[in-house]
């Protein structure tokens, strides 16, 4: 999936993070979210954009359990998951690389919760880029057909 393909990255605190650049449709500044009742910690609730109104998820919950908190540099990233539309709530986006295959590492982890999102660690110079499968991470933290379904209870 990621092998020679370019990914955009993002920050979420100090780590990189990589998705396909496939599955995003715009890097969005941050607006307002509007929230809803009994939704899950990293449900952030939803934004419009292009008049299409979309689930937003804070990433920085999502990833490391820490609670988001705005800054100037934080974007919306919109993806496409299964012909819905969701927004990703991260630190700052960063840039669109190139990911060539043999800088991808599949190192041993120990985890204590599922982490088959992890699609690899790409070490480039300096950088460690770590390769997500955003919607299986969708799948693992959120309910994604529930997400799916937000749009339509509104």
């Amino acid at each position: 999936m990621f092998e020679d393909d370019k990914v955009l990255v993002f920050k979420v605190g100090q780590e990189e993070y990589g998705i396909h650049i496939n599955q995003v449709v715009s890097i969005e500044r941050m607006q307002e979210i509007n929230s809803y009742p009994n939704r899950p910690p990293h449900v952030l609730g939803v934004m419009t954009v292009r008049d299409v109104v979309i689930p937003v998820i804070d990433m920085r919950t999502a990833l490391t359990e820490e609670a988001f908190s705005p800054t100037e540099t934080a974007r919306t990233i919109v993806i496409q998951v299964t012909d819905h539309e969701i927004g990703l709530v991260v630190d700052a986006a960063t840039d669109v690389i190139t990911i060539p295959a043999n800088t991808i590492q599949h190192p041993n982890l120990l985890a204590e919760k599922d982490i088959s999102y992890l699609k690899g660690i790409a070490k480039l110079d300096e950088r460690l880029i770590i390769l997500l499968d955003i919607e299986k991470l969708l799948e693992t933290t959120t309910n994604l057909d529930e997400l799916k379904e937000i749009k339509n209870k509104l």
